[in-house]
């Protein structure tokens, strides 16, 4: 009977395979792919006559089931709720083409999100977001291609005026209000109902009070007043003399699009990063500012610009009301005249403002103090108090005297330290501020606190943050600006029009501006200033005099170089380049390199660190260069009449696109041949496993733990410092096939906000079996798609690539072109697994050997040997007893080398080795960075800079994020690396939507990675331990959830229970996350890891996490406290504690996370 079935069912399936081929493409139906006809096999045919599809197939018969396998999509699931495609259109082709059709069709809803379809990063990629990964979309021949040409206008004008008018199509969105009309009332209901098929989630209903309101502004029998301006057309009395067609596109009408809420309208910080334009004032290339003359005309444009005159399209006008100066009933009343002349005010101090009086007044240039101490290696902020005093006419020549020299003192090496902290930078843009604008558009002096106060939460935002139009006019006040008040009349006010017959004609009957209509107005032209304060004159303002980036030393945090600072410090890392072994290239040297390879060029950017800066390479993006007839030999541009001319660009593939491909080929071979790689480590997993090993090594050789001894290192500039042609002859050994077959499948994640598609190239014997068995994926929700496209790669190509990458890697920085002489590029998707490649190879033919000599110099020692044949005499130390077979572990993090041995003269043999380096492979250790923990007697000069005792007297050795035990090898975490900086330097706090609900994703977010079995397998910790590192991992996040609190606390009221239950929810998922993963985790032959937790005790211990956490800031939650309290002392646990769970809790034992600075400001009770 089950013969029959398969029979049955491989026929079926068979027959539909071949009924689809003969009348489709092969690629429209995935269960086609990979079919082999001679055999009649591939992977999905064994998947679908499984019989698993034997009570399907009796219930709905052999022509319906044909019809399934021909017209629907069937997805097979797979462990962690993912699903497996094997019939129909491939998901990945589709989630493209809807992408396509949501951007071809505006009034359609974005499918995928706030991007639309993206592709998730890659390993290799970049954390810092500071560079674009995408081609601009006219450019879509360059994929097709090495190169493609492309016709752009060379003025960078054009570009920021469509940037502009991008950021004002937003802006004009967010201040329109609905015209009172019943057709324009149900073409928005038709409209809306079109729309919302495609729209995806959970559809929020508005609460009652906000349908009455919008149905009372929708609702066409009352009145609005929103008529056109009374005024006619002449020829005599025009604005700009516009024909009445246009003009009359201008009237009081405001647009037909529905108003977007402001939490959805969002400043663009993207521009004020990475700017190496040294510009004295504040208009940039492409600013408004700098074009417009104090004048009607001036004034004009730029209310039209601010207000949203047009939207990006040149569609109809906004809410703000143009009128005729000539015909106005109000005259010098009239709201649109007085903003006028406000305008012109602001136009004219713009362009006579002392922009940089100010700057060195509020960010003032340090001291010669103060430059010595920055000089000698303390972390420096040029606070400049003595600096912030009014300029006068006696100190004004000395104070300039002073900013001009200063620079000249500064050494390269720390120009780094010398940034400016927020509060002078929040300074220098509030006085500039108060210097140009207006009194009336700044508003009263409760204003006044509110904007700088605002103008402060957006200077001190952390990198990755957004800052919305929300919080922009948070507690601003629409009555507080004095040009909005009653005493400025709107136009299309019929109660405040003069009684003239011609005027009240015109005028629509049963059309007055209520109360609400005029203050939504104000509001809305409220909401269009404070924007283009935001993004128009602030950004500009920093990205004029300061560069902004993150650093080293700084996590998340923003630090601001004034521009003469950051010219110092590019100037010292140039100067530099040819010490790192960097030469320099002119154009046409850079032309002929990349004519012969199929990528381009990366680009450069500086990271501020404590001793200098860290070059950080961009290699994901595409380059383009301008073709070689359209410049001069001298680099300029050509002008034609008076005019540039439009250059054409040569566009090139990202390196990291091209090395895709070679990144499999390795990655396949370091999973088939470890023993290339040496001792090299990847990640917990790895240290896991082969710490398991050596453990369970030492418990057979002896009942208790021996002596051990430890060793730490790290190669000084590992990726600079590789020699290129050591590395490649390494790779000659390594790369042998002639040939590498490939395959590429697709990995489409689903999540709340968008749909990702992840390409994936993935190395295959063509000798094994062809059933699909790719890598296993962490993300939950999505689906994998294996279209069955294959690929070949022979040697050679594969070298030549490779030898393109290393030995002619050409870099951009500041306008230059440089080549790499020594080194690796680090950013690329073959940095980590070449550098651990090249040092795996030191290992095999270096490191290892030496240790094999001097374990048998020690073994063939004759009074060594004489105690081991001589049973009389007993061997009175422990190392004795190892000294002839002792074991040791070498473990190594890229670049980060762990050594554990039993022998103390084996370790202190190993350190002695790494110290003197290793000149055939340009190998040098950092001497700052050893760390052991034994005596290595007469060595002179040695500091061991990597060792940890805690207040409990407990020695710890640091090592990739781990602090690992000096006497029993116990793993725990390593948070020293929190000590230097505040916590919130750590977080990315997001306001976007419901902000509770991200803090409740978050607090997951910050338990997850120290959920490994590494901190609670009882093989390696005791019972003790792996309580204490739960109790730490909550530790930590109460005290990030703090901060995020009081960061949240301006803006958002928690209630104390959605606090509590959001912790609650918390604990639950640490407790489910930590027995998923000690049960998931694979260990080929080793035993099973083992997890003895008592119901509770996890949620025990994050309740008095929390409590010790938040008991140091009572003032601020006091109430939520009394309800962690109460649980804790209801908990089932409470009458009977275990010694393990006293210890865990104990403060003493966590004496590092105690030192770690989360006070946060304010008084706010939760």
């Amino acid at each position: 009977m089950n013969r029959t079935g398969l029979c049955m069912r491989f026929v079926i399936v068979v027959r539909t395979i071949e009924i689809i081929i003969s009348t489709q493409r092969v690629d429209s139906n995935l269960i086609c792919s990979g079919f082999d006809k001679f055999t009649r096999s591939s992977p999905v045919v064994d998947l679908l006559t499984c019989p698993a599809w034997d009570l399907l197939l009796s219930r709905v018969r052999d022509d319906m089931m044909v019809y399934l396998l021909m017209h629907t999509s069937i997805f097979l699931p797979q462990p962690k709720k993912t699903h497996y495609q094997v019939a129909g259109l491939p998901i990945n082709n589709l989630c493209i083409k809807l992408s396509e059709y949501s951007a071809v069709s505006p009034n359609q809803s974005n499918l995928f999100g706030k991007h639309g379809l993206q592709k998730r990063k890659r390993d290799g990629d970049q954390p810092c977001g500071s560079f674009i990964d995408t081609c601009p979309p006219s450019h879509t021949e360059y994929f097709s291609g090495c190169k493609s040409s492309y016709c752009q206008s060379s003025c960078w004008d054009q570009e920021e005026k469509q940037l502009q008018l991008g950021s004002l199509n937003i802006i004009s969105q967010s201040i329109s209000i609905p015209t009172p009309t019943l057709e324009n009332n149900s073409d928005r209901k038709s409209e809306k109902s079109s729309t919302s098929v495609t729209e995806l989630g959970k559809r929020s209903r508005p609460f009652k009070w906000q349908r009455e309101r919008k149905r009372r502004l929708l609702d066409p029998g009352i009145s609005w007043g929103l008529t056109p301006c009374t005024s006619t057309y002449s020829d005599k009395n025009t604005l700009h003399e516009k024909p009445p067609n246009q003009f009359s596109a201008q009237s009081c009408h405001s647009h037909k699009q529905a108003r977007k809420n402001i939490e959805e309208v969002y400043i663009n910080r993207k521009s004020m990063f990475y700017n190496l334009d040294c510009s004295s004032a504040i208009p940039l290339k492409g600013n408004i500012l700098r074009s417009l003359k104090p004048n009607f005309a001036g004034s004009d444009s730029l209310a039209r610009h601010i207000f949203g005159s047009y939207d990006a399209n040149g569609n109809a006008p906004s809410s703000l009301l143009i009128c005729n100066d000539g015909t106005c009933p109000f005259g010098s009343k009239c709201l649109y005249h007085s903003l006028t002349k406000l305008l012109k005010v602001l136009i004219r101090r713009s362009r006579n403002c002392q922009y940089v009086r100010l700057l060195d007044k509020h960010c003032g240039a340090p001291s010669v103090d103060q430059i010595s101490i920055g000089n000698s290696g303390s972390i420096f902020e040029c606070h400049g108090s003595e600096l912030n005093r009014e300029i006068g006419e006696g100190t004004r020549g000395s104070d300039v005297k002073h900013s001009k020299n200063y620079l000249e003192a500064i050494d390269p090496q720390f120009a780094a330290k010398f940034y400016c902290p927020k509060n002078q930078v929040v300074s220098f843009i509030w006085a500039v501020c108060r210097s140009i604008v207006p009194a009336d558009m700044l508003g009263t002096c409760s204003n006044w606190r509110m904007l700088r106060r605002n103008i402060s939460k957006f200077i001190k935002l952390r990198r990755f943050e957004n800052f919305s139009l929300k919080q922009a006019m948070h507690k601003l006040k629409t009555s507080w600006f004095p040009f909005l008040s009653d005493k400025h009349s709107l136009c299309c006010q019929n109660g405040k029009v003069s009684n003239s017959v011609e005027q009240r004609r015109v005028m629509h009957e049963g059309f007055s501006m209520s109360k609400e209509a005029a203050y939504m107005m104000k509001r809305n032209l409220t909401e269009s200033w404070i924007y283009w304060l935001f993004s128009h004159l602030i950004i500009p303002l920093i990205q004029a005099h300061f560069y902004v980036t993150e650093t080293e030393f700084g996590k998340q945090d923003v630090y601001f170089f004034r521009k003469s600072i950051w010219e110092k410090l590019t100037k010292g890392a140039t100067t530099s380049f040819k010490d790192k072994g960097y030469c320099n290239l002119n154009d046409s040297a850079v032309r002929n390199i990349l004519a012969n390879r199929s990528f381009g060029f990366s680009k450069l950017r500086l990271c501020p660190k404590e001793n200098g800066v860290r070059i950080l390479a961009n290699l994901k993006a595409y380059s383009r260069m301008p073709t070689e007839e359209f410049y001069f030999k001298d680099g300029q541009s050509c002008v034609v009449h008076g005019k540039k001319k439009p250059i054409k660009f040569d566009y090139y593939k990202s390196v990291n696109n091209v090395l895709r491909d070679t990144h499999a080929v390795l990655k396949g071979i370091k999973l088939k041949e470890p023993e290339l790689l040496g001792s090299s480590v990847f990640d917990y997993n790895d240290v896991y496993k082969k710490l398991r090993i050596l453990l369970l090594g030492l418990e057979k050789a002896k009942a208790s733990m021996p002596e051990l001894f430890l060793v730490v290192s790290d190669v000084s500039n590992a990726f600079d410092s590789i020699d290129q042609d050591k590395l490649l002859d390494v790779m000659k050994n390594i790369i042998v096939k002639d040939e590498y077959h490939l395959k590429q499948y697709h990995h489409v994640l689903c999540t709340k906000k968008t749909l990702w598609v992840h390409e994936n190239v993935m190395l295959v014997d063509p000798n094994m079996s062809p059933r699909f068995s790719p890598p296993q994926f962490h993300s939950l929700h999505s689906v994998l798609v294996n279209q069955d496209l294959r690929s070949f790669l022979n040697k050679e190509k594969l070298f030549y690539t490779l030898r393109e990458h290393v030995k002619r890697n050409v870099m951009q920085f500041d306008k230059k072109f440089y080549l790499q002489r020594t080194g690796i590029p680090q950013g690329s998707v073959l940095s980590s697994l070449l550098c651990s490649l090249y040092f795996g190879d030191l290992e095999r033919k270096v490191i290892f050997p030496f240790l094999g000599r001097v374990i048998e110099s020690k073994a063939d020692n004759p009074s060594v040997r004489q105690n081991c044949l001589d049973p009389s005499i007993s061997l009175s130390s422990k190392e004795d007893e190892m000294i002839t077979n002792p074991s040791y572990l070498l473990l190594r993090f890229i670049d980060d080398f762990l050594f554990i041995s039993t022998s103390k003269h084996l370790a202190a043999n190993f350190l002695f080795r790494l110290q003197r380096g290793f000149r055939e492979y340009n190998c040098y250790m950092n001497e700052r960075k050893f760390g052991l923990n034994f005596d290595v007697g007469n060595t002179s000069g040695f500091v061991s800079n990597r060792v940890y005792v805690g207040k409990d007297g407990v020695s710890f050795l640091r090592w990739s994020g781990l602090l690992i035990n000096c006497q029993s090898l116990e793993i725990q975490a390593d948070y020293t690396k929190y000590l230097n900086n505040h916590l919130n330097s750590t977080l990315t706090v997001c306001w976007k939507g419901k902000p509770g609900h991200h803090l409740k994703a978050k607090l997951c977010d910050y338990l997850r990675p120290k959920c490994h079995p590494i901190f609670f397998d009882l093989n390696i910790n005791t019972a003790a331990v792996v309580r204490l590192n739960i109790f730490q991992a909550f530790l930590l996040c109460a005290m990030k959830f703090h901060c995020y609190i009081c960061h949240l606390s301006y803006m958002c009221k928690f209630s104390r229970k959605f606090l509590l239950n959001i912790i609650l929810r918390s604990l639950r998922y640490m407790d489910v996350l930590v027995k998923n993963r000690m049960s998931s985790i694979q260990l080929d032959s080793l035993p099973r890891p083992r997890l003895e937790l008592e119901d509770g005790e996890v949620e025990w211990l994050g309740l008095n996490a929390y409590v010790q956490a938040l008991t140091r800031k009572q003032a601020r939650h006091a109430r939520l406290l009394s309800l962690l309290k109460s649980r804790l002392i209801a908990h089932q646990l409470s009458g009977c504690i275990s010694s393990d769970l006293i210890y865990a809790v104990d403060r003493s034992h966590s004496s590092l996370l105690w030192k770690i600075k989360c006070s946060g400001k304010g008084v706010t009770k939760a």
